[in-house]
């Protein structure tokens, strides 16, 4: 089995609203080819670059799985147009139902069933060897994760906006969920089975005895073209967050 965070996500907001820079994870297991979350406009660009440097072909995913139909998770769904797309059908249904929840793009949802590809999971199944959907609601009704279980690493679950970030994991407090209690309902449920979580919007964690370790650092960089700063080349300006730690409460 293999894991590949392509994308890590962003905490934060900037003055102007929310970054919107989520977790976009290749998973490989048993023959099958699963992208975990397709990004959002920010990533469009990008992504058909990180497919190449890695030697990956879009053409050759057979699955997408999207956490929850939320703008920063589904865009760029049409790079992939031999995969099946898994939505859980409680996520389908609270689309449907026209909900007050801007962060839903609701133009796409019948653009994504018009390509005959949508699939609704009901209940947690096995899509590939060791790969397991997990309900996950609270971030929204019918958010759903993957566990990966395998000989080879520890039990991994892919949270998506089920677990945003370090602090969510680690004291089941969140923010911009549909339901808080069932988000730490279903935070305790993840922090029970899985020994590393990939967020969505935060680097990977491990899970230790009485704390949440981030084991990877987080790194971007802004540039503003020459002139606007300095007259005859770019200005770049760092966001970085280094691994930390956090007590479980």
């Amino acid at each position: 089995m293999k894991i590949d965070v392509l994308f890590q996500g962003f905490p934060g907001t900037i003055t102007r609203g929310y970054m919107s820079w989520s977790s976009i994870v290749y998973v490989e297991s048993g023959g099958h080819k699963i992208l975990f979350d397709t990004g959002g406009m920010s990533e469009h660009t990008q992504l058909p670059k990180v497919f190449k440097a890695r030697g990956l072909s879009m053409d050759d995913i057979d699955m997408l799985v999207l956490s929850h139909f939320h703008h920063d998770h589904v865009m760029n769904y049409e790079y992939f147009p031999k995969a099946r797309i898994l939505l859980h059908e409680k996520e389908a249904a609270w689309v449907l139902s026209d909900p007050d929840d801007w962060p839903i793009p609701k133009y796409l949802f019948p653009v994504v069933e018009k390509t005959g590809r949508l699939e609704l999971i009901a209940k947690d199944e096995e899509i590939a060897p060791g790969v397991t959907t997990l309900h996950s609601p609270g971030h929204t009704p019918g958010c759903m994760s993957l566990v990966a279980r395998g000989a080879d690493r520890p039990v991994t679950v892919l949270a998506g906006d089920a677990i945003k970030n370090l602090t969510e994991l680690a004291t089941g407090e969140v923010a911009m969920s549909h339901d808080n209690a069932v988000s730490a309902q279903t935070i305790r449920k993840i922090r029970d089975i899985a020994a590393i979580v990939i967020p969505g919007h935060d680097r990977t964690l491990k899970i230790e005895a009485d704390e949440i370790v981030a084991v990877t650092a987080l790194h971007e960089v802004i540039t503003v073209p020459a002139g606007v700063v300095y007259p005859d080349k770019p200005a770049q300006f760092d966001l970085a967050i280094e691994p930390t730690r956090l007590k479980i409460r």
